[in-house]
């Protein structure tokens, strides 16, 4: 087995952490990658750490660690670190990577103070049991705390100080404007996928010229989060859409093609 290295990401390493491991996949990645290395550099002022697994000198994992006070993918709560991501390919996921990054990242939180750690994990995932299953976390100390649906929040306090986070409760409220078609862009400039359906949304909006007016909500601006707590999310006249990936421009074109129609009759 190759020797197993973690360490604070470096320069060489932002290329892969920035695209998600998607090295040289499309220039689209690539150049929302450019916006997340920005982001990255403003969540490391704010206490963020990043942390990447190497094997024989090649990438094989990372892992991030956010104060929960900056962390636009929430969870809400105090004095604790979150996790919102911990990747290791999948033809490394049996060198011990996703334990090691987890208990840098722990180290670091300990280190700092902080009075536990954070992390969403996924059950029943149907075919994505790749990213965050709760199975991986829970045998290394993680206890569940809150459910939505196949997420469970869990964590793993070091101090009797600490108190059980929650997840994000979204209270969007529509407001219409007359004679136009309003799409709602909620995004955070921390998630790849996040920062690519940005982009897309944009992009098809202004295909549509005057008849649609385009609202974005970065959930980076702790207001805008608190206020509506949805960090990512596309409402077109206050109907949420979605595809489980990152919204496909034929089916933004299609459902604001729609509401125009409904608006029209």
């Amino acid at each position: 087995m190759s020797e197993l290295i973690v360490r604070e990401m470096q320069a060489d390493d932002e290329y892969f952490v920035s695209t998600c491991s998607h090295v040289h996949e499309s220039a689209e990645i690539d150049a929302c990658a450019e916006v997340r290395r920005t982001q990255f550099r403003l969540m490391k002022a704010q206490g963020a750490v990043f942390k990447v697994a190497l094997a024989a000198g090649k990438h094989i994992g990372f892992a991030y660690g956010i104060p929960i006070e900056q962390s636009s993918w929430g969870p809400l709560g105090q004095s604790l670190m979150v996790l919102p991501c911990l990747y290791v390919v999948e033809s490394a996921t049996s060198q011990g990577a996703g334990k090691a990054l987890l208990t840098a990242i722990e180290q670091d939180a300990l280190t700092a103070r902080f009075h536990g750690t954070v992390v969403t994990g996924y059950r029943d995932a149907q075919g994505a049991e790749w990213f965050m299953p709760a199975s991986f976390f829970q045998p290394l100390g993680y206890a569940p705390v809150d459910i939505q649906g196949r997420a469970v929040l869990l964590w793993k306090p070091f101090s009797p100080k600490a108190v059980p986070p929650h997840f994000l409760q979204p209270h969007f409220v529509f407001k219409p404007m007359d004679g136009v078609v309003v799409v709602d862009l909620f995004w955070n400039a921390f998630c790849l996928t996040s920062v690519i359906e940005a982009e897309r949304v944009r992009e098809v909006c202004s295909e549509f010229s005057d008849r649609v007016v385009l609202r974005e909500y970065q959930a980076e601006d702790r207001d805008v989060l608190l206020q509506h707590q949805v960090a990512r999310g596309i409402y077109i006249d206050g109907k949420e859409v979605g595809w489980g990936f990152e919204a496909p421009k034929d089916g933004l074109r299609e459902a604001i093609a729609r509401a125009l129609r409904a608006n029209d009759t």
